[in-house]
């Protein structure tokens, strides 16, 4: 089973939402843990296996030169960033692509709007 760590720039709404699909999703706004660094993240994230999902661009930069393969995580860079919208996508990308999320499970994952990369 997924498991996924909302980092604290996407809602509680959206974690509420990715538990409603049966994910075990952990959300740090929702867990008082905002004041964490993104190496603090990367690190629970690891210890409790869980696949990071951020709009911050700076994680793909620590996976390449520090944590390739050592972590999942999921890159949205996408402009409407609502929950909404976040919900929709990610419901869509999940969906379309679990076997190979579970298969690379420390992968970094892109998704822009009609586009998604998978890096291992």
């Amino acid at each position: 089973m997924l498991k996924f760590l909302l980092d604290a720039n996407l809602s509680p709404i959206t974690a509420s939402h990715l538990r409603k699909l049966g994910f075990n999703t952990k959300s740090i706004t929702e867990e008082k843990l905002g004041y964490l660094i993104d190496e603090e993240v990367i690190k629970l994230a690891q210890k409790e296996s869980r696949i990071i999902i951020t709009f911050d661009l700076d994680f793909g930069e620590i996976y390449h030169s520090r944590e390739s393969g050592k972590v999942g995580i999921i890159v949205l860079r996408i402009e409407n960033q609502t929950s909404k919208n976040v919900n929709f996508i990610l419901e869509e990308f999940i969906s379309n692509n679990m076997a190979k999320l579970n298969k690379n499970r420390t992968a970094l994952v892109v998704i822009k709007r009609g586009y998604v990369r998978f890096t291992r």
